[in-house]
């Protein structure tokens, strides 16, 4: 039988100050294994997980990728002025109108401050995880900072009533950023239950050589990521189409809007309150009475980092990461705005492209799923092979426009066809990936990696 420990340090309070000091390789010395009986996973506490996944993720990427831009957008418009003459007020009922917006002395493309905000967002975002992030993996703080921030986030999603006002507009340099960080701090501490639900899986514990249940956890490992994308994937179907019908139902009016955003986050918390009873904490040993949270997380992630030599792959990973992250996230949010300003999509067009993406996503996710086991490939071909397929697409996009003039996102149904060709690679890029961190992060430190995988997927961005 392939017996399985968690690994925690035994830290006594007073040695609290002096192990917070101590380099990678002194606490090396000075730790041993914090010997936890590993309980087999449940599938009760792993549909928790995915149903979890499936209510969270419409905050991100149904509100903060498409509804807030676009109300943002709308709000800065209404007080924008004509970017041929900025002594005119901006003509919003004009079909394709052309406003600008003056942002501190600068005039502004409303569809491009959304943007400038989202930088905010990843300086915020890199301030929070790395001051709570090594923290989490102590005690049960994970299970309980999931549900902290459920309940922050959905107040939050209630502050964007205020915009209704457009001389509000600047509340949204304040709710967004906060938003964004509650919703992937948050996605952190769901994520780095992977790991652990890996080495619990049934099949890895009763393999019987290590080399063999290495192998199995490889495998199981991106079968949950994929099977959590599906989730969150179904979650973004359903969430997509009750906006939708708040949409339609109020003529795409700037409340509607609100009101979306809203249910968004009165959604994410629903979920996680649901779930909760079910979600087995796994808990890791206690922090020791009295720890500065943020000392402990900034000291601890600075002595991690010092250690780069004694974690090549991962450090190597990281690094890649943090060059094609952005890049590829951003892809959406540009097209968004490509797609609402120059091919004339509206708010519902918007928000059926990311039903349709949705979609796709969960076809593709099965068929390279079924590549992956049919040739049992391994974390590493896949994602060489979904950069691949983007690789092919920014291609297009940038190479087609000078060969023609009739592609390169010229006509509507190239905007649909971008989106149905990333959804059928973006469910498998970013479960590959996080099995990829999943495997190679150090047992007991996952909160801590996945919280800088987070950074590197938004630091980008500044």
């Amino acid at each position: 039988m392939h017996q399985v420990t968690t690994r925690t340090s035994d830290i006594s309070s007073m040695e609290q100050v002096a192990d917070l000091n101590m380099n990678y390789e002194e606490k090396q010395k000075h730790s041993h294994s914090y010997q936890h009986p590993l309980k087999a996973l449940k599938k009760s506490e792993l549909w928790a997980w995915y149903i979890q996944s499936g209510t969270h993720c419409g905050y991100g990427y149904v509100a903060g990728i498409t509804l807030i831009p676009l109300l943002i957008q709308d709000t800065a418009s209404k007080i924008g002025v004509e970017a041929h003459d900025h002594s005119i007020p901006c003509d919003t009922t004009v079909p394709g109108f052309k406003c600008v917006t003056s942002v501190f002395g600068h005039y502004l493309e409303p569809g491009t401050i959304s943007l400038y905000i989202s930088s905010l967002s990843s300086v915020l975002c890199f301030v929070v995880s790395l001051s709570i992030s090594a923290v989490a993996d102590y005690g049960s703080y994970r299970k309980t900072l999931m549900i902290v921030f459920s309940v922050l986030g959905c107040v939050n999603s209630f502050g964007f009533f205020v915009l209704q006002q457009p001389s509000l507009l600047w509340v949204a340099t304040i709710l967004t950023p906060l938003g964004w960080t509650l919703f992937n701090v948050c996605g952190v501490f769901s994520y780095s239950f992977l790991p652990l639900y890996g080495r619990a899986h049934p099949d890895v514990l009763a393999a019987e050589t290590s080399q063999v249940a290495y192998k199995i956890e490889e495998q199981k490992i991106n079968d949950m990521a994929s099977y959590t994308n599906i989730a969150t994937a179904w979650g973004l179907v359903l969430t997509n189409l009750i906006c939708i019908g708040i949409s339609q139902s109020m003529g795409q009016t700037t409340l509607s809007l609100a009101i979306a955003i809203a249910f968004t986050g009165l959604l994410w918390l629903v979920g996680m309150l649901a779930i909760a009873p079910w979600l087995d904490p796994r808990p890791n040993e206690p922090l020791p009475k009295g720890t500065n949270w943020v000392l402990y997380s900034w000291k601890k992630t600075y002595n991690t980092l010092r250690a780069f030599r004694k974690l090549p792959e991962i450090f190597k990973f990281m690094f890649a990461w943090f060059i094609l992250s952005d890049g590829i996230s951003t892809i959406p949010s540009v097209l968004m705005i490509i797609l609402y300003r120059e091919l004339g999509f509206t708010h519902t067009d918007s928000l059926i492209i990311a039903v349709v993406q949705a979609l796709t996503a969960t076809v593709g996710i099965y068929i390279l799923m079924w590549v992956r086991k049919a040739w049992s490939l391994t974390t590493r071909t896949m994602i060489l092979m979904t950069v691949g397929f983007y690789v092919v697409f920014l291609c297009y996009l940038a190479i087609v426009p000078y060969l023609t003039d009739n592609l390169g996102l010229r006509h509507k149904g190239e905007g649909w066809f971008c989106y149905v060709y990333t959804g059928l690679i973006v469910g498998t890029f970013y479960a590959s990936t996080r099995a990829m961190l999943s495997e190679l992060c150090p047992e007991g430190d996952e909160n801590e990696w996945f919280s800088l995988y987070l950074l590197a997927d938004r630091g980008s961005s500044w």
